[in-house]
Formats: C-alpha cells, sequence, structure tokens
C-alpha cells in the first residue's frame, strides 16, 4: 500500500500523457505553442514572482505579527517562501514541512502557533473560493461539466467562514492551537493573490490565442483550484491540463488550443519557483556559512580600579 501511495501520482500522470498522445493531433499542438506570443508568457511569470509571491509573503507577515506581535523582515520572508514554493512543487508535504522549519528555526517561532497561521492561511483560501464560485454563479449559466465544481466551490467557502467564526468558541478554543485573528489587510492580500492568479491565467490563454470572458475565466479559476486540492500528480501536472480542456472544450476551443494555453500557464506558475528556489536555498546557505567563518568578537571587561587604604598608623 505504501508503495501505491508513492507510485500512484506517477502512475496517474503517465496515464493523463497516453491519453493525450492518443486523443490529440501533437501537429496542432505544436502549432499552437509556436504561435504563442511569449511575451505574454513573460508578464504573466513575472507577476508570479513579483507580485503573488509578494502578496503571500506579505499576508504570512501580517498573520505572524498578528499572532506573535513579532513578523519577520519582508525580504528574508520572501526568499524563504520562494524555497518553499519550488519544494511544494515538486512534492507539497515537503514545501510544507521546509516551511515551518525555517520559520521555527530562523525566527523563533513555535511549532503550534505556525499551525495555528497556516490553519488560518487554509480559512482564508477557501473563503476566498467560495467567493469567486459565488461570483461564477451570478455573472452567468454554468455548462454540466462545471457546475459540481462551482457548487462545492461556495459550499468549501461557506465551511470555511463558519469554521472560522467557530474556532472563537471557548470549548473549540481550548481544543485548536493559538490562530491568529483574520484582518482587512489579510483579506486584501489574499485577494490579490486570487486575482493576479486570474491575471496570469487570462495572459497565458491570450498567448496561445483563446479569448475568455470574465465569467468563463472565474469557472477556470475555481475548478483549477479544486482540481488541485489534492497533489495527483507530481506539480499537478496533468491534472491542470486537463481541467483547462474540459472547461473550454464546451465553448468550442480545440483542445490541441486548450492544452497550449493550461501548458503556459502551468510553466509560468511553477517555472519560475523552481528556478530561483534553489537559488535562494544556496545564497541562505552561503550566508550562514560566512556567518559561521567570521571571528567572534571577544569583549573585554576591564577591571575596576581598587582602591588601595593605608592602614592608620
Amino acid at each position: 500500500m505504501r508503495i501505491l501511495r508513492r507510485i500512484g501520482p506517477l502512475i496517474l500522470l503517465l496515464l493523463l500523457l497516453f491519453w493525450a498522445l492518443l486523443r490529440l493531433d501533437l501537429r496542432a499542438f505544436a502549432q499552437s505553442i509556436g504561435r504563442s506570443h511569449i511575451s505574454l508568457w513573460v508578464l504573466a511569470a513575472l507577476l508570479n514572482v513579483a507580485i503573488r509571491a509578494g502578496a503571500r509573503a506579505e499576508r504570512t507577515r501580517v498573520l505572524l505579527r498578528s499572532l506573535a506581535g513579532q513578523a519577520p523582515h519582508f525580504l528574508g520572508l520572501y526568499v524563504d517562501l520562494v524555497s518553499a514554493q519550488a519544494a511544494t512543487v515538486l512534492w507539497p508535504p515537503a514545501g510544507m514541512g521546509f516551511r515551518l522549519l525555517v520559520l521555527r528555526r530562523r525566527y523563533g517561532f513555535g511549532g503550534v502557533e505556525l499551525v495555528g497561521e497556516q490553519l488560518v492561511e487554509k480559512l482564508l483560501d477557501g473563503m476566498s473560493l467560495g467567493l469567486w464560485g459565488f461570483l461564477a454563479l451570478l455573472t452567468g449559466e454554468l455548462p454540466a461539466a462545471i457546475r459540481l465544481a462551482v457548487i462545492v466551490a461556495c459550499v468549501l467557502g461557506v465551511a470555511a467562514s463558519l469554521g472560522f467564526f467557530l474556532s472563537d468558541l471557548p470549548f473549540l478554543r481550548r481544543r485548536l492551537p493559538p490562530m491568529p485573528k483574520i484582518s482587512g489587510p489579510s483579506l486584501l492580500w489574499t485577494a490579490v493573490l486570487d486575482g493576479f492568479d486570474m491575471v496570469m491565467l487570462y495572459l497565458c490563454l491570450q498567448a496561445a490565442g483563446v479569448s475568455v470572458s470574465l465569467h468563463v475565466l472565474l469557472l477556470l479559476f475555481v475548478a483549477l483550484n479544486l482540481a488541485v486540492l489534492l497533489p495527483l500528480t507530481p506539480a499537478g501536472f496533468g491534472v491542470v491540463e486537463a481541467t483547462v480542456m474540459l472547461v473550454l472544450r464546451p465553448l468550442g476551443v480545440p483542445a490541441e488550443t486548450a492544452l497550449a494555453g493550461a501548458l503556459l500557464y502551468h510553466l509560468a506558475v511553477v517555472g519560475p519557483f523552481l528556478l530561483l528556489g534553489p537559488l535562494a536555498s544556496v545564497r541562505q546557505v552561503f550566508a550562514e556559512a560566512r556567518a559561521a567563518q567570521a571571528p567572534a568578537v571577544a569583549v573585554e571587561h576591564k577591571a575596576e580600579p581598587t582602591s588601595h587604604l593605608r592602614p592608620d598608623s
């Protein structure tokens, strides 16, 4: 059973690739990739690194300050979270463990505090996903293939909101780790995260030649966030692409073009962290090595002058 859990995601990824090879016109897919506007993809990747990663770091700082009364410097936390995101891309539990270890050892936060902070981040993400699901319900009709996903997103949003309010009850508070308060800034940074995620998705689809309305963009965003909740494959490869194709197919978008847009979006999401994450980790290793090799400065304590008293004659 343990072996199945380890190789199951890889088997699923191989099956998805095999299905794609059988069902798709690879020449048309290559042409869609070749005609893509690389400048739009580069812009999406830069937004991911500069704004989304920064918003994630700032939200974490806000929650840690609310919980412990202190917060690490933005730049240092940004570098640490970029390294953790690189590990998360490869295997989500590894990224989570790396993140908790860094915050605990480097900044002195307690393990229980970090669990509570992480729990609130998940609640914020759930509340935000539910809000986008409700907006998708209000802005247009729902295709049959995506209707259940939007309803599930709305239910998750309600459950996350209810869970946060119930956590203030005394009998639950005693059983839960200390949790930071959800404030205006934490909600704002969550909205920035999701908003620019949709901008990235829009830019990558435009790069592949796919134009979508705001309603379809909301449907794609909700479906993608639900699809990657469970780490079925490494980095979600295959799952993200299949979800985009499933949503866009009823709209008349060719499967090969939809796959090209989905692949560009996926690479914009994970590619920069796979490059910058190891670089950030190496930078931190060298910084710690230099700090360890720095000579310790010995502080000499001056002897206090003593008064010599003459004996009374």
